[in-house]
């Protein structure tokens, strides 16, 4: 690719100037910036985007954090959490899938705001999800880690030196040609799928009494106490300490709509990756957490333990028979950390760049390589991987516990903002799509249930923070002036006045920032996708042609995996 540097005039009255190397027309009244010819390669295809979408979810937070989360709020409470932020997912899901498609560009957490709420939301937005993902990388690294001492003790290989081995291979990936990426995360994505397939699979043959003594089928004894705690209050309470492992849990799932600036076919693929969230989220996330509830009681030492070898997961394949499920647990819950690290960086450098190129971080972020790599804006966040590695080592032998256990916290807040800012903007854009006389049916694709599931999610986001700050403030019972409780949890909400300061400051510092976007002046033309004659057709025909056998079990296979 060209690292070509083009002068563009921006109109300011009326018509726009160019200036490139073939020639320019002066124009008074315009302003001049710089703007690169240097651009991301579409090599995404559809079967990509379908792991993406799906594989990118499974991770920690479901496979090592889920059954603390039945632990303390109980089996119904749990999954009480899980379908509330599943629900808010599938409208952020959507919300996200109807904008990329029509305007698929990188970095869509800090663009879109930007383009259809205010550059102030679009710069707090844009730096909140490059900090999720920032954190996230580390987190999953010193995961990573902790994992390993499951086969060699920390004590003989201090748990930093794994994080720092296995962050190489990760990282040379993503230096090369996003196909890298792409190919990496298709094929963790599908050993990650088949282990929760099997886990689910033994643990109903376990619920219908398969190997279970002659006791009978299992039922639902094993709800007592469906939700935990004495009183309404504590259950309460209770239930909202699981929303923080829930959010963090289901992390990526919007990860589609930032690879639809990669996206060979955006038009095709991004909105097939979409339609099949729903039905992930029953099977995969509710799923699990339904199994694991009916097979252990809330107070079972197997939920609150954080040693892999009295995980869950571990019980069902040593329940099952087979011995060696701590080992091919730990070894797929390595393989999940290892995608969802490999998504940190995709994520965190699509973003870096974006905010680049808007102004809104060093400029040298936004330069990409021949291959369409954002080279600089990778080793950002490697930088924040190699902090974790510090502090890890500085923390002990088990440092990269307490790192991962600190980070995952702050994480879910960062998810929440993200996913509130976006339906935000898809009330904006939609709004503002109509207002322009524009037809519903040119959206390559349309969210459904609009405006209620993006009303929903805004309510679901303000109750979940809600109950997070009531739970955490009641965590101790004195928690206002608990010292100990400010200095080690307080951090974990620390997001929230976080981004208000940025928003204030950017807004503040940048006249005009604080503005909303009108609808007559809310751009829905550039960086729309120009779709070639063979593109247009295969759409076409994926819509008219009917299906066959084979293509009918093939889109049963998209839509769940």
């Amino acid at each position: 690719m060209s690292s070509e540097f083009v002068t563009v005039v921006r109109q300011q009255d009326s018509a726009a100037t160019l200036h490139t190397p073939n020639g320019f027309a002066s124009m008074e009244k315009a302003e001049v910036v710089d703007v690169r010819v240097d651009k991301l390669q579409r090599r995404l295809h559809a079967r990509h985007l379908e792991m993406i979408a799906v594989g990118g979810t499974i991770g920690t937070g479901l496979l090592l954090r889920s059954g603390g989360a039945i632990a303390s709020a109980g089996p119904v409470g749990a999954l009480v959490c899980y379908a509330l932020v599943g629900l808010q997912v599938f409208g952020v899901a959507s919300s996200i899938g109807e904008m990329a498609t029509l305007l698929p560009v990188e970095g869509a957490f800090s663009h879109l705001p930007a383009r259809f709420v205010c550059p102030a939301l679009g710069f707090v937005s844009g730096w909140n999800y490059w900090l999720n993902w920032a954190l996230t990388f580390p987190a999953e690294m010193s995961g990573i880690a902790s994992l390993m001492g499951y086969w060699i003790s920390p004590v003989n290989c201090p748990s930093w030196v794994w994080s720092l081995i296995y962050m190489i291979p990760i990282v040379t990936v993503n230096c090369f040609p996003v196909t890298g990426f792409a190919e990496m995360e298709f094929v963790l994505c599908i050993i990650k799928i088949l282990a929760i397939v099997v886990f689910m699979g033994i643990g109903i043959c376990l619920w219908f009494g398969v190997g279970n003594s002659g006791q009978g089928p299992i039922g639902f004894r094993n709800w007592n106490p469906a939700v935990v705690g004495d009183t309404p209050l504590q259950q309460f309470m209770n239930i909202s300490n699981g929303f923080t492992t829930a959010f963090f849990s289901y992390g990526g799932t919007e990860l589609v709509g930032l690879t639809a600036g990669e996206a060979a076919n955006p038009r095709l693929s991004v909105p097939r990756a979409i339609r099949g969230t729903f039905y992930r989220i029953l099977l995969f996330y509710l799923g699990a957490i339904f199994i694991v509830g009916v097979l252990l009681r809330p107070d079972d030492p197997v939920l609150s333990s954080s040693s892999i070898k009295t995980s869950p997961f571990v019980w069902v394949y040593n329940k099952a028979g087979i011995t060696i499920g701590a080992d091919i647990m730990n070894a797929v819950i390595i393989v999940a950390a290892s995608s969802a690290a490999n998504s940190s960086i995709y994520a965190c450098a699509r973003t870096l760049m974006r905010l680049s190129e808007d102004g809104q971080a060093p400029r040298i972020f936004s330069r990409v390589t021949a291959h369409g790599v954002p080279l600089y804006s990778v080793f950002a966040v490697v930088f924040m991987g190699l902090l974790a590695v510090v502090a890890a080592y500085a923390s002990g032998p088990n440092g990269s516990v307490d790192i991962f256990n600190w980070l995952s916290g702050f994480i879910s807040i960062s998810i929440l903002i993200s996913w509130v800012v976006m339906s935000i903007t898809h009330l904006r854009f939609r709004y503002g799509y109509l207002a322009q006389g524009r037809r519903m049916e040119d959206l390559p694709y349309i969210a459904p249930l609009f405006p209620w599931m993006q009303g929903l999610s805004l309510v679901i986001g303000a109750v979940v923070v809600a109950f997070m700050l009531m739970g955490a403030f009641d965590a101790t019972g004195d928690a206002f002036f608990d010292v100990d409780w400010w200095m080690n949890d307080s951090w974990t909400y620390a997001g929230i006045p976080l981004m208000v300061v940025l928003f204030v400051v950017y807004g503040v510092s940048h006249p005009g920032a604080f503005r909303l976007v009108r609808y007559e002046d809310m751009d829905f033309e550039s960086n729309r996708v120009t779709e070639t004659e063979a593109e247009i057709a295969q759409v076409a025909a994926a819509h008219a042609r009917p299906m066959n056998a084979k293509e009918l079990a093939t889109l049963v296979w998209f839509k769940l995996f």
